[in-house]
């Protein structure tokens, strides 16, 4: 996540289950309010600051510190932050490659956000990873 917080490189999606990024991930940088600090959000400004940065995306890059991620629900909020994740290693593999990238499409992202899949199916197998149940 960091890289393309820290870059000039816009995080897209690349994958079916990133999709979700197709409306643009936002970078908010603290040194934009506060100057120079321990790089945490520890003042109620500083935190309505990070969420008009986030405003109504599901993903916002916080310089040099990581990511927020958002959802309806607890699920969706935790599979967001797994697959943004997952996106972003893929996103830096195939810029190693080189050339253009075939970036899913926003017509693609939002048809993705019609019919997201079945979470339940994620979320049971992640839990059965976790737990052995």
């Amino acid at each position: 996540m960091i890289p393309f917080g820290v870059t000039q490189v816009p995080m897209k999606p690349v994958f079916h289950t990133a999709a979700f990024l197709h409306v643009g991930v936002p970078v908010w940088d603290i040194s934009d309010d506060a100057g120079v600090t321990d790089m945490l959000v520890r003042t109620p400004a500083l935190g309505k600051s990070l969420a008009k940065a986030l405003a109504d995306k599901p993903v916002v890059l916080m310089r040099g510190h990581g990511n927020v991620v958002v959802g309806p629900t607890v699920k969706r909020a935790v599979i967001r932050a797994v697959y943004t994740e997952v996106n972003a290693r893929l996103q830096t593999t195939a810029l190693g490659l080189g050339g253009p990238i075939r970036y899913i499409s926003p017509q693609e992202g939002a048809a993705r956000d019609q019919s997201p899949g079945e979470e339940a199916r994620t979320w049971d197998m992640w839990q059965l990873k976790v737990t052995g149940k």
